[in-house]
């Protein structure tokens, strides 16, 4: 029986684990207990059992990772600001102050009086309501 594994699988992915706590490993599609069943050291998982031949052993690790370019409740409040609760009147400004290009694939909507101290080239279409 074999008690240590590490390296590549068959499918040449390298076992590589920062953190024990993000991973679980299976012996023929049961779970086994961190500690109580195997331990791991150095990207090695022993198990306190050895696997016999035919064994399936699966490892599955779970990496760390961060969301990024997201907004807090209040940016989005401020990015998109509305009227209400679980309104859908959102707010825009009155006045176009920077130069705005409208391409042929895209469609702008603007809800008015708009003033228009920039300008706006419209490839596609624009309406204003």
């Amino acid at each position: 029986s074999q008690t240590a594994f590490n390296g590549s699988d068959a499918n040449s992915n390298v076992l590589s684990v920062t953190d024990s706590l993000y991973m679980d490993v299976y012996q023929n599609g049961v779970l086994l207990k961190p500690e109580t069943d195997y331990s791991l050291s150095n990207n090695t998982v022993t198990l306190v059992t050895g696997a016999s031949l035919n064994d399936v052993l699966e490892m599955i690790v779970y990496d760390v990772f961060s969301v990024g370019g997201t907004y807090s409740k209040t940016q989005s409040d401020e990015r998109y600001p509305f009227k209400g609760n679980n309104s859908i009147i959102r707010l825009n400004g009155q006045t176009i102050s920077a130069d705005i290009t409208i391409d042929s694939d895209e469609n702008g909507v603007s809800a008015g009086p708009i003033t228009q101290s920039a300008t706006v080239t419209v490839n596609g279409y624009w309406s204003i309501v």
